[in-house]
This record gives C-alpha cells, structure tokens and sequence, in this order.
C-alpha cells in the first residue's frame, strides 16, 4: 500500500474511503456496497469520484457483470482489505461478554465439519450467547488469504501441521468406519463385526472428496497393501451419499462421528478390515487473531464444544 501511493499526501485519504473502496471490490456494485456499507447510493457514488480523483485512476468500469476494476484497482484490493483487518483489530474492544455481544464469527467449514462440529457449537452458543451468530464458509483455494485477511476468524482443518503464520489447536480424533446398508449381503458380517478385507473389496464404494480432510486415507492404506477399490460413486456430501447406500449393495467408509447420522437411514455401521489410520482434526486461525479477545472466546468455544460426539 505504502509502495503504491508513495508519492500521495496520506493526510488527504479518509479511511472511510477506504471502507468504500473495499465494498465496491467486494460487491461491484454500487448499489449493493451502499447497502453493504449502510450508506446512501449517491453518497457512495460520491466517494468513488473522490477517490477516483485522488488516485488518477477510473477504478472499476462497467463490464457484463458490474463493475470491473482495473489493473489499479486490482493491486489495492488485497492491500486495502488488509489495512482496514488491522485498523479494525485494533479498534476492537478489550473484552468480550458473551451475554450481550452482538457479533458474526465467520468460520470455514467443510461438509464434514458441518455435520461433525457445528451441530455442539450452535447448541453452546445458543446457551450462552444468545446474540452471537455464526457464518459458515466453504473452506477453500482463498480461505488462508481470507484468514490473513481477517475475512474468517477461524476454521475447521484437517489437512495436517501449518507452519507460521498459522495456529491451530488439536480438536478431535475421528477413525473411520464402515457402513452398508441393512438388507446388504455384508449386513450380517457387519454386526457380527466379521467383514474381511476381500469380502469388503468385493462390493462397489462411495467416496466422498473433501478437501479439508483426509477422504483418500482408505485408498492410501489399500494401496501400501497392494489392493484398490472399485468406485460406483464419488460425490462432495456425505448426507447426500448416506442416502445413496439405502437398497444398494454399495459401501461406503465415514468418519465415526457421522455415524450416528447414518444410522438413522437404517445402515449398519461395522470396524474397516484394514488400518486406516486416524488423522487430528483442528481449528485454525491467523497469528494476527492471537490477541483478539472476541476470536480467542469463540476458539475456546469451539474446542469445548468439540470435546464430546457430536449431538444427535
């Protein structure tokens, strides 16, 4: 930021134009920054010009979609954002009491961490502070920028150790077990806890791809055996593939935690005949919300909440 405005008289930039510019990159849209930003649409308007004169530079034109920004625009964006996470670190109060804070925690989260997490922490929060809300996000390619950026206070992770500028804290252990429906030809075995590597090979699987946790692990420890699977299906949801296996010869391997979900469709659930291995799962967050009072209390919330089975 400095490097690109460093012929510019900083004491002529308003941070609120600041503000405005982010929520045109964010929305681009007029309209739907001025309602981000809860202003009027001409003032907004107005902010543009200023800082479209301030800068030299057109900043976002018309394009198919709304607004585009330009080559200049597009090098403030992420500067931008990260100035006003900090200024707003800064200005954040010293104490939190949950009882009365009104606040959003924006929290990354993958399928698997919205069946196996979440379902405790809103039943926690719910208890203890009424007025906190939570907006989950779809952990993805830009979730670590959006956690450096302070767009997510924290997230759900299961993709093993980060490094600096990364923390985490360990929340669970999670084994993952197998599940076929009740009329499978395995069914039987499977409550007698008797299935066997070929006759668990024998059947087609489902899979499900999560980025954010180990979903290949099974493939991995069948191929240091020298053995695979065959695939019918392999789709992101796990409640979606539960409600596949109902009247299928198919089967499937889960994470224990989300078995007692599965066990309301009727499937059986029994111990995978080969060594799976079980992964830590974590919540992580940026170094710069070390020191943040209001993302430290929802941490620890979290990690007590994840302390037991996740509710049915």
């Amino acid at each position: 930021m400095i490097k690109i405005m460093h012929n510019m008289n900083l004491s002529r930039i308003d941070l609120n134009l600041l503000v405005i510019f982010d929520a045109i990159a964010r929305t681009r849209s007029v309209t739907r920054a001025a309602e981000r930003v809860a202003l009027s649409q001409p003032a907004v308007s107005h902010a543009l010009a200023r800082l479209r004169e301030l800068l030299g530079d057109p900043l976002f034109v018309r394009g198919r979609g709304g607004l585009a920004p330009t080559a200049r625009a597009q090098a403030l964006a992420d500067p931008v954002r990260a100035i006003l996470a900090e200024v707003s670190a800064a200005l954040a109060p010293a104490d939190f009491d949950p009882q009365t804070a009104r606040r959003t925690f924006h929290i990354g989260v993958s399928d698997y961490s919205s069946a196996a997490a979440l379902p405790n922490v809103m039943r926690t929060l719910r208890a203890i502070a009424p007025n906190v809300a939570i907006e989950a996000q779809t952990f993805g390619e830009q979730s670590f920028a959006r956690l450096e950026s302070g767009e997510l206070d924290c997230s759900f992770w299961g993709g093993g150790p980060l490094g600096d500028p990364f923390r985490s804290r360990a929340l669970f252990r999670d084994p993952f077990v197998g599940l076929v429906c009740a009329r499978h030809p395995l069914a039987k075995a499977a409550q007698r806890g008797a299935i066997g590597l070929d006759a668990f090979l024998a059947y087609p699987h489902v899979v499900v791809t999560v980025g954010a946790i180990a979903s290949n692990a099974v493939d991995l420890a069948l191929a240091a055996r020298g053995r695979a699977r065959r695939i019918a299906l392999t789709a992101p949801h796990f409640s979606v593939n539960f409600a596949i296996l109902p009247g299928t010869d198919l089967v499937m391997a889960a994470p224990s935690r989300l078995a007692r979900q599965a066990e309301r469709l009727g499937l059986v659930r029994f111990k995978l005949p080969i060594d799976v291995g079980v992964a830590p799962y974590a919540l992580i967050w940026h170094r710069r919300a070390d020191t943040d009072v209001a993302n430290a209390w929802m941490r620890e919330t979290i990690v007590s909440s994840c302390a037991e089975p996740v509710s049915a």
